[in-house]
């Protein structure tokens, strides 16, 4: 067997310093992009709901530093969870944010190059494969409600439903009931549009018990359309009503939601969550028209 000679010695002690540097330097490198992209995911929206904490029965702010905190429409989510819609209270049209592996994306506009006028007011069908949004003519200073097929590939593809629901004058939040029923204010007074034989009867206006001589508007109308939330401008400033039909299909007299939701700043915009656990809605009780929720054990036995 050879002995080890200097020169072997020193050539061995030279390649183990130099396996030693490049492992420190792989393992250096190694952690410094695991350290970052840890960061990177702090600063992700993750889980359901952004990952916030479900409110109790104390109306909360949703989702502060994600979403904008001045909205025209309060965010609504497709049944899956995976998707938010919402309107900024500024002229960008309608945000759409997607969540994959668990991290919410960047809000961006559902339209681009203003392919549409001014999208607003978002709503989904309960099967989540059809869009409503209301639109601004400018030529015909009015909104209509158009829809579109949520087709990945297509994209969406603005619509206007068949039949007679256009008539009126629209203003702000609708709402569609399982049966494809559609719920609308105009003029301060709500209506509803029937959906038979596939097209949209002429809309009617509801009775007193909704319609009072204040300015109701914002409707939000359950699936089974037995339930129906809205705005009413008592005074001036808005409070968030809630009616149930009885058991031949009226509505009751509708009832003030009470001081766990309305203050003396405006409510507006109801939606509930396609998982039924939470309210959300609109309020200026911080100055800007904000997104809240709280969870729908404030409705009571009655939801």
């Amino acid at each position: 067997m050879k002995k080890n000679t200097g020169k072997n010695y020193i050539a061995n002690a030279t390649l183990r310093s130099y396996l030693r540097r490049t492992l420190v330097l792989f393992l250096s490198s190694f952690s410094i992009i695991l350290l970052t992209s840890q960061v990177t995911d702090l600063n992700q929206p993750l889980g359901n709901y952004f990952g916030q904490t479900a409110p109790g029965m104390t109306a909360e702010r949703f989702a502060p530093n994600i979403i904008p905190e001045d909205l025209h429409s309060a965010p609504i989510f497709t049944p899956d969870g995976k998707t938010i819609y919402y309107k900024p209270m500024d002229n960008t049209g309608i945000m759409v944010m997607k969540m994959k592996r668990d991290k919410w994306t960047k809000a961006l506009p559902l339209f681009i190059n203003d392919e549409v006028d001014n999208s607003d007011d978002p709503c989904l069908n309960t099967s989540g494969d059809r869009l409503f949004f209301s639109s601004y003519n400018k030529v015909e200073n009015r909104e209509y409600i158009y829809y579109c097929l949520q087709d990945k590939q297509e994209g969406c593809s603005p619509q206007m439903p068949p039949g007679d629901l256009n008539t009126l004058d629209l203003h702000w939040q609708f709402s569609l009931a399982e049966n494809g029923n559609i719920y609308f204010s105009s003029n301060g007074n709500i209506y509803c549009s029937k959906f038979s034989g596939d097209k949209y009867a002429t809309p009617y206006k509801l009775d007193s018990t909704i319609n009072s001589g204040y300015s109701e508007c914002t409707p939000y109308v359950s699936p089974e359309e037995d339930m129906l939330i809205f705005s009413r401008a008592n005074n001036g400033k808005p409070d968030l009503f809630i009616s149930y039909k009885d058991k031949n299909g009226n509505w009751l007299e509708a009832k003030n939601l009470g001081p766990e939701i309305n203050t003396t700043h405006h409510e507006m915009c109801p939606s509930i969550s396609p998982d039924g656990k939470y309210l959300f809605f609109l309020s200026s009780r911080e100055g800007l028209f904000s997104a809240y929720w709280i969870s729908t054990e404030v409705l009571g036995t009655g939801y």
